[in-house]
């Protein structure tokens, strides 16, 4: 088939998924609808969503329900519970007062985090919509909120769509269709007391969740009717729609490409290692099992779907080498992390973040560049000649020309 033949046949299949397609039409009809989280684009951002469940679940904000929402899905969450381990019962729950109930946003990076001093209570709230666990975060949130506040009852929720399974035991997991339940009942329950401002938002807000969040709403059977019909149309449509992780890794490429003191180390789609130049050393080229490199020292940023960081890792070198390294990063702590588990192959010394979730939730293609720009700016003004100073400090890694034994 000669190339104008394939245009003809690629218009031709663009035009049938267009034109007299009575279930787009359907489709579009039903998101016409208005809803005021659709209205201000909170559909399937995390970031909003969680802002509006932390303005549920604190007792003390305006909505006139005190601590009956965090109360209701706490409660709810433990009895469903596969794991009866959970430091706190409904029964304790139902008796204490949650009235003074702290919520935080992004306390640590936990998306929602409760805690009530009077009860010594706890709660860790990791909220996934189209994204998952990553880098061992549950595990990370719980030893940070065990080690702040000692003594205290803490319980994880894990909220998800389809109340999917955490990977870590002192997380419960949850669903948005709970979520949807325990706002009916409440809706119901204080229907004389409520005001009608506050129940219309929350009616919205379950309707939005059972029209795209929970099960197999009306709209995305819809969606999945309209694929099977019209597969190659939406396939070819989405070949010329770059993926923001695409677009992130090739920005991020060239920052590395167009400065001369770095060079580009082993890269895929979620990772992008580099290294500095000068430090090619006998010694620090001498890491074996990960990049053909050998190079001991890596900069990696890890590319994820909804986040951006840059990490410098110690990789798998002799022993003698990775503690020699852990020491230069535990004796300057104002530059370096020293890693709380230093008996692994991989050890973090140095973390940045470049962009957050809201960055990927809310911000243009351009925004998130200037972002990245600006925070890589600092990074080689900055942090990297630190680096650097303390490393070249070290006699014995540029005075050897053998490996270190």
């Amino acid at each position: 088939m000669s190339e104008v033949d394939q245009t003809d046949q690629d218009r031709k299949v663009l035009e049938d998924f267009i034109v007299n397609n009575t279930d787009l039409k359907r489709l579009e009809a039903l998101l016409d609808r208005f809803n005021i989280f659709e209205a201000v684009g909170l559909v399937r951002q995390e970031i909003r969503h969680s802002a509006f469940l932390a303005f549920l679940l604190n007792p003390r904000e305006s909505h006139g329900l005190g601590d009956a929402f965090a109360k209701r899905l706490l409660q709810e969450a433990i009895m469903a519970a596969p794991d009866t381990s959970v430091p706190v019962t409904p029964i304790e729950l139902s008796l204490w007062d949650l009235g003074q109930m702290e919520v935080r946003r992004e306390w640590q990076h936990i998306d929602m985090f409760l805690l009530d001093e009077r009860n010594r209570l706890a709660v860790i709230i990791e909220n996934k919509i189209d994204t998952t666990e990553h880098s061992d975060q549950l595990q990370r949130y719980h030893e940070i909120v065990k080690h702040h506040f000692p003594g205290y009852r803490v319980v994880g929720l894990y909220l998800t769509p389809a109340g999917e399974k955490p990977s870590h035991k002192a997380y419960v997991p949850l669903g948005y269709s709970t979520v949807c339940e325990m706002l009916d009942r409440l809706s119901n329950d204080q229907a004389i007391t409520m005001e009608p401002d506050v129940r219309t938002l929350i009616a919205h807000y379950a309707m939005m969740l059972r029209r795209h969040i929970v099960g197999d709403s009306e709209i995305k059977k819809l969606c999945l009717q309209i694929y099977q019909d019209h597969r190659q149309a939406i396939d070819e449509s989405f070949k010329h729609i770059p993926s923001v992780q695409v677009e992130v890794r090739s920005f991020v490429q060239k920052l590395i490409s167009d400065e001369p003191r770095l060079i580009l180390d082993r890269t895929s789609k979620t990772m992008i290692n580099f290294a500095e130049a000068s430090w090619d050393s006998p010694v620090l080229l001498t890491a074996s099992g990960w990049t053909p490199s050998k190079r001991v020292l890596l900069f990696e940023f890890r590319n994820g779907l909804d986040s951006l960081d840059l990490r410098l890792y110690i990789g798998p070198a002799t022993d003698v080498i990775r503690q020699k390294l852990l020491g230069v990063a535990r004796d300057n702590p104002s530059i370096f992390d020293f890693p709380s588990k230093s008996g692994n192959q991989y050890s973090t010394v140095f973390f940045r973040s470049f962009l957050t979730k809201e960055m990927y939730e809310i911000a243009a293609h351009e925004e998130r560049k200037r972002e990245i720009q600006k925070k890589w700016d600092d990074f080689l003004e900055n942090d990297l000649p630190r680096i650097d100073a303390v490393l070249k400090n070290e006699s014995w890694i540029w005075e050897s020309s053998e490996p270190v034994d």
